[in-house]
């Protein structure tokens, strides 16, 4: 090779090396020759090969600003180092994650805590078809949601101790996409991007917008908008309540564009601030609104006036549903409707992005509430659960948690009732999100101790009101040596009928669900934390509390029992009696292929059974 080379000018050879394997370039052509160790440490080429390699980096690199300078005043090949290091770094962890459950939390938070420069590694295993398909996929796919979610969190976190402000809307309210974003490219910088795009779009079709009058201006816009279907939403009667209406991202991504009355005042609010209006939202009861200010010196007219505010200085919009201006005196008097007769100019000035994004986590929770309500009709309640990707019952479970950390950290510490949900979300994080306790370590247990601080007169606090013991007990059950469970005698074998990974149908309710745990001796040695089903709920109580000692909770009587996992619940508890094993997989719902990647790594077709990847607890199964 080195011979055939040699006679080749460097110009062909550069672009030789524009197309061979980085890898190859370092283990092998740059050793050839002096020659060759030049060419192939150019930084032109290798900025070549970081923007071919990697799409997503993490802020700290400052990315765009090096695209900016000259190659050779960056360290392009160290930089290509450094992110295929931590791509080799996140491989090695995310094999122990499927490996074993000992340290699992640790090496996942190794994972998340590297964020967006091991995003496309984590993209690539979301696709994997390996032999650990299943919990090589599940895994990468929490990694990279939980990184989603740190990303919005750490956006979030920037809010508490500072004075109120409208700046940022479009990206706190992108926030909200995070939480269910997964391998979709509707992230935040998306949310900024299109509304961009969106505003330049207007200024072509306007090209005399700069001549009209402040109320010109705002009727072009929110005409323009509601005839693109941008804003609003078809059949509101039928579609009001569905979970793709609270995001911003999907608004703008979708077909139809639908939104709420808050996410269609958002987007007139972040497009007209970008074409230089000034123009908030109004957190108006029940329905939000839009408001726009004239200028400085200037009345909505365009006539010159003294006046600091008025009628004739600002005016409101309706995005969602007209094309007109709203006059102040009918929205006073829609108030008076609603019962309001002190304080109704607070309901008709600018509202700060913490509030906005608050009644943004109150309708996400409205719609969970109006979804579990619809017990009797399964149809609606997963049309009204669909996202652009995802599933169904895994998105409504993200976009409530999403709304309970908005609510913690747009919520000043300051405040006496800043905890009043703590105990709910620290729940729902442990039982269902604990990968992301490097995120409440790094962003929520600062506010939990500057909140305790701020309330000296507080009892103290202990189990689920308390941040840091949670933390810890995540940390020492990720520590605590697998318990085995054997079938070391013929009696165990004879009362335990089913094995792991058996898939089976409810006797009474007639959900499909997995086997993922038993006890031969009654309940309390299953694997914890787990929940009742409803039938075993009526002979034994409550859900276990893992702040409790083992002995605190009811062991319940000496039957077999199972754990399992079902497209919405994980460590369901089910007796023995209720097992009918399934052996036709057309039944099993798709869902449950994903979430069974918790425990299994693949699925057998054959013998219609999930293959176990827990048999550091039950290695006879």
């Amino acid at each position: 090779m080195r011979s055939s080379l040699e006679h080749i000018p460097d110009e062909i050879i550069r672009h030789i090396l524009l197309y061979l394997p980085p890898e190859d370039t370092l283990s092998v052509f740059q050793l050839l020759s002096r020659r060759y160790y030049h060419l192939a440490n150019e930084a032109l080429l290798w900025r070549w090969h970081c923007r071919r390699s990697f799409s997503f980096w993490s802020p700290e690199h400052r990315l765009s600003e090096k695209l900016t300078v000259l190659a050779s005043s960056v360290d392009w090949k160290g930089l290509w180092i450094t992110r295929k290091r931590r791509n080799l770094k996140a491989a090695r962890l995310l094999d122990g994650v499927i490996s074993t459950k000992l340290g699992q939390l640790r090496r996942m938070r190794g994972i998340c805590e590297m964020g967006y420069d091991v995003k496309d590694y984590l993209l690539e295993q979301c696709q994997a078809d390996t032999e650990d398909v299943l919990a090589r996929r599940y895994y990468a796919n929490s990694a990279l949601d939980s990184i989603h979610r740190g990303v919005a969190v750490e956006l979030w976190s920037r809010y508490q101790g500072r004075a109120l402000s409208s700046d940022g809307l479009d990206t706190a309210l992108g926030a909200f996409d995070m939480f269910v974003l997964h391998d979709q490219e509707q992230d935040i910088d998306y949310v900024a991007r299109t509304l961009d795009d969106i505003a330049e779009q207007f200024r072509v079709e306007h090209p005399a917008f700069d001549d009209l009058s402040t109320r010109q201006q705002a009727l072009s816009l929110v005409r323009w908008l509601r005839a693109k279907q941008l804003t609003g939403m078809d059949h509101p009667e039928l579609n009001y309540r569905n979970l793709r209406n609270c995001f911003i991202g999907h608004a703008l991504s979708d077909e139809s564009h639908p939104s709420l009355p808050i996410i269609s005042s958002a987007i007139f609010t972040c497009v007209a601030e970008r074409l230089g209006l000034i123009a908030f939202c109004l957190a108006f009861p029940s329905h939000v609104h839009a408001a726009v200010y004239a200028p400085a010196g200037k009345d909505l007219d365009g006539d010159e006036t003294n006046e600091l505010d008025g009628e004739k200085k600002r005016m409101c919009l309706d995005p969602y549903g007209s094309d007109e201006e709203v006059t102040l005196s009918s929205l006073r008097l829609r108030l008076v409707e609603f019962g309001w007769t002190q304080g109704t100019e607070a309901f008709l000035t600018p509202s700060a992005v913490p509030i906005i994004v608050q009644r943004t986590a109150q309708n996400i929770k409205a719609t969970n509430d109006r979804i579990q309500n619809l017990t009797d009709d399964d149809i609606r309640a997963s049309e009204m659960k669909r996202l652009r990707s995802g599933h169904a019952g895994l998105n409504m479970e993200a976009a409530v948690y999403a709304s309970m950390w908005a609510e913690l950290l747009m919520k000043q510490t300051s405040s006496f009732h800043w905890d009043s949900n703590l105990a709910n979300f620290l729940k729902r994080f442990a039982f269902s999100w604990s990968e992301d306790a490097w995120i409440v370590r790094k962003y929520l247990a600062p506010l939990y101790d500057r909140f305790i601080s701020s309330q000296p007169n507080l009892r103290p606090r202990i189990g689920w009101q308390n941040v840091h013991e949670i933390i810890s007990m995540l940390d020492n059950v990720d520590k605590r040596t697998p318990e085995v469970s054997r079938r070391y005698t013929e009696d165990i074998s004879k009362r335990v009928l089913y094995k792991i990974g058996q898939v089976f149908s409810h006797r009474r309710y007639g959900y499909i669900g997995v086997i993922n745990g038993w006890a031969a001796m009654g309940s309390y040695s299953l694997p914890m934390p787990h929940q009742l089903d409803a039938t075993e709920a009526e002979e034994e109580g409550d859900v276990f509390d893992p702040t409790e000692s083992v002995h605190a909770s009811r062991l319940g009587p000496q039957r077999t029992y199972y754990t399992c996992v079902t497209s919405d619940v994980d460590r369901l508890r089910v007796a023995q009696d209720n097992v009918v094993i399934v052996t036709d997989p057309s039944l099993i719902p798709e869902d449950l292929f994903f979430v069974a990647g918790k425990f299994f790594r693949r699925f057998d077709a054959e013998t219609c059974t999930f293959v176990s990847n827990i048999r550091e607890y039950y290695p006879d199964d």
